[in-house]
């Protein structure tokens, strides 16, 4: 509602003022309503509602939804070129509905099979007719050509469409990684959300569709929208992106699909309160909101979970072909269908072949790795990185950095050998809060969220852990990180991010036939003493009350409640977290050597065996990239639950659940919980495939080592162990073929 004092005088002004008003309004097709107000008017107080009559409402129909923002859209249009008196005025954009009512939208790589079906979308005028009344081109309908995606809702209650809409923002960020932000709106009968999305968190505004005010700036933004260009909705200037014309089959969606269930990850609702409940009137405007961070006990955390391993941001490997309910195969049927998709060409300057991994978030890192050829021949390839780094921990990273190049290279350890920060237009480094949101530095350091900085790295080229060829390789690869990650302690860095995203394996055997894998990625790792693996293991932490409390009340908020900018308090991917570090104690390197523990565990329930010969082959050849529309990997499985709640549980509950099964009256029970896992992903009558009792006996021995040593395990122990599993089943290697052509 909006208010206005009744006229009680003939001043000329004042009728002219409110005559042209409503002029305006009625020119976009807003008028004003004679129905009954709730509400009872004050004395000398008269009160409207406003209402739109080409609305659809209860429930809104998508189709009709779509005509009705590009009516607002063309109304406004005519409107402007009338008052600049231009009449090349011409849209950029336009709005769309799905073409495809029965399956999700294509493109989006969700890796949990769920709908990704938006009511309405905004597309590039290319891809609509030229007719007279415009229809959109079913194969731009695709996340890869979505400038802005939405979603309706009948309720007043902006809650569920707010999450809703934030999953599908999250999908144009894994299709397309290069974005400085993403973007969305949710629609209900009678408010609309807008929401940009970066780094640093989403900001949003609300407003109300029943007050003069709400309906003035909602035609501004659609006329916005429409004119806007790419770098409007985040395009990063130094992309260069090519279309290409792909085939992909479609889940068809089943008549028993709910799709507007809200996931597990919706851990993020605790931050987006419902703020808007149709019945006030001033405008609703709410920044920073990290509505894409974990749970409030997990929001400490940093992840680099990534779309090329199909990690979701529980954790799971779930992929949209997997179970729709556990033991049950989906039945759904498939259809392929042609798709115009943007891919990137040049990438900071250098040709790319294709992105190596992203992690498709929209708060965080937001890492991205893309194959770049090199200038000279084009067929050496490099790894160009691209993140949002964290001002707060410029400092730490430098000194790491520094540390690595005052040291001779180690052959397990891949460090960057080129590193600079892109300039945003008006000559800054760009950044979250200073460049996309065009705050003061005083505004910057007066806001609780973390300021974050566009970095990019080239480094060489490795193999993902994904493309391994036989149980072996991926053992070598990781004696190699250990190998990598003691040579960092002997020279004073602790890694603090072990993951398997983290580990990479080499492009092919050496002239000496050595295949032992490396350690990367330095974003959250802290210079510490020299030579830190050869000092005594740390007690427990022993915490006081007040500690206890005082995390306890940390964990209670969405964002500290210090004047400290917010940052992470706990370092890695939540999966591989130590327990120690789960508890919130100080994070030592016999804690990077559990991660690779878990990272071990987990590695033989994300795949069903190594994938076959020929894919290896032709990965090899194209870098390693992932194809475009392919989506995950076919040898990529879930986790069975009892390992997929160390990614979906609090810290609290993860620790535990870690401590239990480590303790060494606990070792039987887990081993005879996950064997049959184990066979079910490594079955020894499948073709080439590693008897799964060596596998249980590998993941046996390892676990037991630090249930024994009570998780105080040192470097030499870990690779000893793997070493001797080596030599034990070397000859279970041979029932795989080496894939890879030498340099």
């Amino acid at each position: 509602m909006v208010t206005c004092e009744e006229i009680t005088n003939e001043e000329e002004e004042t009728r002219h003022a409110l005559s042209a008003a409503y002029a305006d309004a009625v020119a976009h097709a807003c008028l004003r309503s004679d129905a009954p107000i709730d509400e009872p008017a004050l004395e000398h107080e008269t009160k409207y509602q406003w209402n739109w009559p080409k609305f659809p409402t209860t429930p809104i129909n998508e189709n009709k939804l779509d005509a009705f923002l590009n009516s607002v859209a063309d109304n406004a249009l005519s409107t402007a070129r009338s008052i600049l008196q231009d009449d090349s005025l011409q849209p950029r954009n336009r709005f769309a509905a799905p073409v495809g009512k029965n399956h999700a939208i294509p493109l989006s790589y969700e890796p949990d099979g769920e709908d990704m079906h938006p009511d309405f979308m905004v597309l590039p005028l290319a891809a609509f007719s030229d007719d007279e009344e415009p229809e959109v081109k079913e194969a731009y309908v695709n996340f890869t050509a979505m400038l802005l995606a939405g979603e309706s809702k009948s309720a007043r209650n902006a809650r569920e469409g707010l999450i809703q809409v934030q999953r599908y923002m999250r999908g144009i960020k894994r299709a397309q990684p290069w974005l400085r932000f993403a973007t969305g709106m949710t629609v209900g009968k009678d408010f609309v959300a807008l929401l940009r999305g970066d780094c640093s968190g989403i900001e949003r505004i609300e407003l109300s569709l029943t007050d003069g005010r709400g309906c003035i700036e909602f035609i501004r933004i659609i006329l916005g929208i429409v004119l806007a260009d790419k770098k409007a909705f985040g395009h990063n200037p130094y992309v260069e992106i090519g279309e290409k014309d792909v085939s992909v089959d479609v889940l068809e969606l089943r008549s028993t699909d709910t799709p507007r269930t809200v996931t597990s990850d919706s851990a993020s609702q605790s931050a987006i309160p419902p703020t808007f409940s149709g019945s006030t009137s001033k405008l609703r405007t709410s920044c920073s909101i990290s509505s894409d961070a974990p749970r409030a006990d997990r929001l400490s955390a940093t992840s680099s979970a990534g779309s090329k391993s199909r990690t979701t941001s529980a954790g799971s490997k779930r992929g949209p072909d997997d179970e729709i309910s556990r033991g049950q195969k989906s039945k759904r049927r498939k259809r392929t269908v042609a798709l115009r998709a943007f891919i990137p060409i040049r990438v900071h300057g250098r040709e790319c072949i294709g992105i190596l991994f992203t992690s498709g978030s929209i708060r965080g890192r937001g890492t991205t790795v893309y194959v770049v050829a090199a200038a000279g021949d084009g067929k050496t390839y490099f790894a160009l990185k691209t993140s949002w780094q964290d001002v707060a921990r410029a400092g730490d990273r430098a000194a790491v950095l520094k540390k690595l190049s005052d040291h001779k290279l180690h052959p397990n350890v891949v460090i960057p050998s080129e590193l600079f920060k892109p300039k945003a237009d008006d000559g800054r480094v760009d950044s979250t809060l200073g460049t996309i949101r065009a705050l003061l530095d005083k505004e910057i350091q007066q806001l609780k969220v973390e300021n974050r900085i566009l970095t990019v790295t080239v480094s060489e080229l490795r193999r993902p852990v994904a493309y391994f060829w036989s149980p072996h390789d991926f053992v070598r690869g990781l004696i190699g990180a250990l190998l990598g990650h003691e040579y960092l302690c002997k020279i004073g860095i602790l890694h603090r991010d072990i993951s398997e995203n983290n580990i990479v394996l080499p492009l092919c055997r050496d002239k000496l036939g050595d295949e032992l894998g490396a350690l990367i990625d330095f974003d959250m790792a802290v210079v510490g003493r020299p030579n830190m693996h050869e000092e005594s293991p740390l007690p427990p932490v022993q915490q006081d009350a007040e500690e206890i409390f005082s995390l306890a009340e940390q964990r209670s908020s969405p964002l500290p409640s210090t004047d400290e900018p917010y940052r992470a308090q706990r370092t890695g991917t939540t999966p591989y977290m130590s327990i120690r570090v789960l508890r919130g104690e100080p994070h030592t390197h016999f804690d990077d050597i559990e991660s690779f523990l878990y990272v071990l565990v987990l590695f033989f329930f994300s795949f069903k065996g190594p994938l076959e010969e020929q894919v290896l082959k032709s990965a090899q050849v194209q870098g390693f990239i992932q194809p475009v529309g392919e989506g995950r990997l076919p040898h990529v499985t879930a986790w069975p639950a009892m390992l997929e709640r160390w990614a979906s549980d609090s810290f609290d509950e993860i620790s535990r659940r870690k401590a239990g099964d480590l303790n060494t009256v606990s070792h039987a029970t887990f081993m005879r919980q996950f064997y049959p896992h184990i066979l079910e992903r490594w079955p020894s009558n499948s073709r080439g495939s590693i008897a799964p009792r060596a596998i249980g006996m590998l993941i046996s021995k390892c676990w037991s080592m630090f249930s024994r040593q009570e998780l105080q395990v040192t470097h030499r122990q870990f690779i000893e162990v793997l070493r001797e599993w080596l030599t034990e089943y070397a000859i279970e290697e041979g029932k795989y073929v080496y894939p890879f052509d030498a340099n």
